[in-house]
């Protein structure tokens, strides 16, 4: 696995991260703008108080900062794992994986992903899961390429944008290679 530049530094997101994190994922969804994307802070109040919220889900958001810009998120992602009494099964959903436009080919996408299936491996997670709007080809092309397998299922959503996702899924293969 490639390191992750000199220039750039992972930490945690913490709650008072909110306004870089929403500047992030607003220049994101204004890429697609003229696809009907919109964001609205009412459909994604989760942003407000962003590690609150991961951490209640028994997950975490992992923010990536530019030594250019340190004082704003350039890329993050993050997970949250159901309880598997809940689900039957031991599974997490990587969630909430943004780059800037102006940080895209640094591998950074690569990188969180890479960082989210470490830890699904340490917490003995048999299965990574995600959702993604059908209109974000740039990061199906991603998860592709991670082997994640696209599944026949999609979702609609009740959104201002008219969301229809993708689910994609990874089986996550312990540490040592051999499935469990």
């Amino acid at each position: 696995m490639k390191k992750l530049d000199q220039k750039f530094k992972q930490n945690p997101v913490a709650d008072t991260d909110a306004s870089s994190l929403i500047k992030l994922i607003k220049s994101c969804y204004e890429e697609y703008k003229n696809q009907g994307v919109i964001f609205d802070i009412q459909e994604e109040i989760e942003l407000l108080k962003p590690a609150s919220h991961f951490e209640d889900h028994n997950g975490k958001l992992l923010g990536i900062r530019s030594s250019f810009d340190p004082e704003n998120l350039v890329a993050v992602c993050g997970f949250t794992q159901s309880e598997p009494r809940l689900s039957g099964t031991r599974k997490m959903e990587l969630k909430k994986l943004y780059v800037s436009p102006n940080y895209r080919e640094h591998g950074l996408a690569q990188h969180l992903v890479n960082e989210v299936i470490k830890e699904a491996r340490h917490r003995n997670i048999a299965e990574l899961f995600l959702w993604t709007d059908t209109r974000f080809t740039k990061a199906h092309q991603l998860y592709e390429k991670l082997d994640f397998i696209k599944q026949a299922t999609t979702r609609k959503l009740p959104d201002k944008s008219n969301s229809e996702e993708f689910c994609y899924r990874l089986a996550i293969k312990p540490a040592n290679g051999s499935m469990s």
